[in-house]
């Protein structure tokens, strides 16, 4: 009677648990965006792999980052393809910024891989590598494509020069423009500065905002950007023709010489008591730089005299303001840090060093 009764409860508190069970809520995913802002991740190599894990970076958080490069060690070892791998996997796994532009991995070698495919189920080296290749060609993060960076100094050991370019073109998502093979860290210095620069450029937007009365329809508009005396002779402008509809003001068939913009040809502006006031977004001279407005002048052109006629009261001080936009960004930074690089270990981590200064510093207070 008693065994009767003990497997009755047996069996009475199964039922209790599997009820509660099936009960629970299941978890929600969370989808919740990232913080805007720029991260970066950092990954040294060796025999090992040294990580930090990617973060918001900007001037409050800098030293962090730069404190971990100076915290790396040189070891035997060269796991170029796992270490590029692995960025990925983080870039991969990680929570997105909504307003994310740009995605990259800047890879800094001296040699050539040994040891990946130790830590991997590839049958070759090179099997290895066409994976990783095909990884930054075909990968989305974000909906972004991977801008894939790569930065060699051959070290003094280095005898199969072919494999070595051949690896910073594998590990570059444009070896005609993304490929750096230098003679020495003064100019991988100096590459990773430019590449720093060239990034902060692709995730902050100039956009540019001129104001001007409002004028009749059909009229001929130029701004001029280059302090000339006459709207003919500029080499860079910006020129549409102004049309009124209900109130409403359009610049159309808008010419840029000299300039690039993201607004396209037909802007529509917005009313401030007598003027229009038109924003041109992300307006840059042709090498992606933030345009100057100090010399903007405004002229419409006179069909009888055949001229430009300049508005004496656009002034640039009230007329004119430019408003950076900044974008998200996420960078993954993968440092050689093995025996080969000797003395030039400690130049490789001022170079890392300086471009997280670059980037810090365009990004503070993000």
């Amino acid at each position: 009677m008693k065994k009767h009764i003990f497997s009755v409860a047996i069996l009475a508190l199964v039922v209790t648990l599997t009820t509660f069970t099936s009960c629970r809520k299941p978890k929600t995913e969370d989808n919740t965006p990232a913080k805007e802002g720029l991260y970066l991740g950092i990954i040294g190599f060796n025999q090992e792999l040294y990580t930090m894990p990617l973060g918001l970076l900007n001037q409050d958080t800098k030293h962090n980052f730069e404190n971990f490069v100076d915290g790396l060690t040189m070891q035997d070892g060269t796991i170029l393809y796992h270490a590029v791998n692995t960025g990925l996997n983080s870039l991969a796994k990680a929570k997105v910024p909504e307003n994310l532009i740009n995605v990259s991995v800047v890879t800094f070698t001296d040699g050539l891989d040994q040891g990946s495919i130790a830590l991997s189920d590839y049958n070759s080296s090179s099997e290895y590598l066409s994976a990783v290749n095909t990884r930054i060609t075909n990968e989305l993060i974000g909906g972004n494509h991977i801008s894939a960076y790569s930065i060699g100094v051959r070290g003094s050991d280095m005898d199969d020069i072919e494999s070595f370019r051949n690896n910073l073109n594998k590990l570059s998502s444009d070896p005609a423009h993304n490929v750096f093979e230098v003679n020495n860290m003064s100019e991988a210095s100096e590459k990773f500065a430019q590449i720093a620069q060239q990034l902060y450029n692709q995730s902050t937007f100039y956009n540019v905002t001129l104001k001007l009365p409002v004028q009749d329809n059909n009229t001929l508009i130029r701004f001029t950007f280059d302090n000339v005396s006459n709207a003919a002779t500029s080499q860079c402008y910006i020129e549409g023709t102004y049309i009124r509809n209900n109130g409403l003001a359009q610049l159309t068939d808008i010419h840029y010489v000299g300039l690039e913009c993201m607004s396209g040809y037909t802007i529509t502006g917005a009313s401030e008591s007598i003027f229009n006031v038109f924003s041109f977004k992300n307006l840059t001279d042709l090498s992606g730089n933030q345009i100057s407005t100090d010399n903007v002048s405004q002229w419409k052109w006179n069909e009888s005299t055949q001229n430009w006629n300049i508005n004496s009261e656009f002034s640039q001080s009230h007329n004119t303001e430019i408003v950076n936009e900044y974008k998200s960004a996420m960078i993954m930074l993968v440092l050689d840090c093995s025996n080969s690089l000797s003395n030039d270990f400690t130049n490789m981590k001022t170079a890392a060093n300086g471009f997280i200064e670059t980037l810090s510093g365009n990004y503070n207070g993000r």
